[in-house]
């Protein structure tokens, strides 16, 4: 009997026709990963169909993450009626594409084919597929791929953070890369904002990791004493000697703390929907107790439409300033992030960055 297949694709499961299988020893015999599909056909269902799948779950085994891996979930009618899949939805919430076929007779027999996409994940990975049918007895079954992902080049951590530092005070700390060929090396690492991060690069030899032998490169970033008081992010380029990972990115934050002294040090917004309102409060203080001002507060986003306005709490003093954020949500953004600029007339501390977070949902 033909045996026809559905076209689905996804982020971090790409279900697609043609693909080549993972290469080497992390080939897939489909054969091996499908049992043969029931061929017994279901007592009368009141002329509906029956979604029946020859395995629900299906295993990779180890894989690197430089190759993906394809699968095939064998299905069958086996109901007494035609079986529409009306919806075939990834754990992972993409959009799903048109599929080649949706209607299947009774008896007949279809492959869902799944290509396991690993890139950007590492250990043991579970995705799940719901499919949904027009039949009251199965109106939706779940697949699940398993995967136990190696990355090929492991660095840790992938973003860097530094304590708060007092301004003039310099601060060393490393990020491990591991490479898996005898000769692997970090040829070149550099860092976007060289104002605040220096880095260099150092040899750290074969070493044992979880019970293999891999080769050890370490990437050692300062917090130069001369970096300006603010809240510092920076991307740090990696290029390596291994053809299958030459070049990605890292990440490193550090905040340099002078005579300003922010409270909180980031806005949270929490889980707010479309036309909720908000307010927030934040203080700004001299720790010296000098006297500055704030010329301009002021936030960037297309999800938000806020006022910030700011004023001493003493007038006469003038050493502590609080600024008022009022606003309303007018757009969706999951995961909210912007930064609050506030101007001031204190050296070096001219321009802060405030982090601004949180969940803003569509109604």
């Amino acid at each position: 009997m033909k045996r026809n297949r559905i076209v689905l694709t996804l982020a971090g499961l790409a279900m697609v026709s043609g693909m080549t299988p993972l290469a080497s020893a992390q080939a897939l015999d489909k054969s091996d990963l499908a049992p043969p599909v029931p061929s017994m056909m279901s007592p009368d269902l009141k002329g509906q169909g029956r979604l029946v799948f020859a395995s629900k779950t299906q295993d990779t085994g180890e894989m690197l993450d430089t190759s993906n891996a394809e699968l095939s979930f064998l299905f069958r009618n086996t109901g007494s009626g035609p079986l529409t899949i009306t919806q075939v939805k990834p754990s992972c919430g993409c959009t799903v594409p048109e599929l080649t076929k949706k209607t299947y007779m009774p008896g007949e027999q279809g492959s869902l084919d799944v290509v396991f996409d690993p890139k950007g994940k590492k250990g043991a990975i579970a995705r799940s597929i719901t499919v949904f049918t027009d039949s009251d007895y199965t109106p939706s079954e779940s697949i699940i791929v398993r995967a136990l992902v190696k990355p090929v080049v492991i660095s840790e951590p992938m973003v860097l953070p530094f304590e708060a530092l007092d301004k003039g005070k310099g601060f060393t700390k490393e990020i491990k890369v591991y490479g898996r060929t005898d000769d692997f090396k970090v040829t070149r690492a550099t860092v976007d904002d060289t104002d605040t991060f220096s880095i260099e690069v150092v040899d750290g030899g074969e070493v044992e990791k979880n019970g293999e032998n891999l080769r050890l490169q370490i990437i050692r970033v300062t917090v130069k004493k001369d970096a300006k008081p603010d809240n510092h992010r920076a991307q740090i380029t990696v290029r390596t000697n291994d053809e299958r990972k030459p070049i990605y990115t890292l990440a490193t934050i550090a905040r340099v703390i002078g005579d300003l002294k922010t409270s909180p040090v980031r806005v949270t917004m929490g889980r707010l929907v479309v036309g909720d309102t908000f307010e927030r409060e934040i203080h700004i203080r001299s720790k010296s107790g000098k006297p500055f001002a704030i010329e301009n507060a002021y936030a960037n986003s297309v999800a938000i439409d806020a006022t910030y306005e700011f004023e001493p709490v003493d007038p006469e003093v003038r050493n502590d300033w609080v600024i008022r954020i009022k606003g309303t949500v007018i757009g969706a953004a999951p995961r909210f992030n912007t930064q609050l600029h506030v101007v001031t007339d204190v050296e070096s501390e001219e321009q802060l960055t405030i982090q601004m977070y949180g969940q803003l949902q569509a109604q």
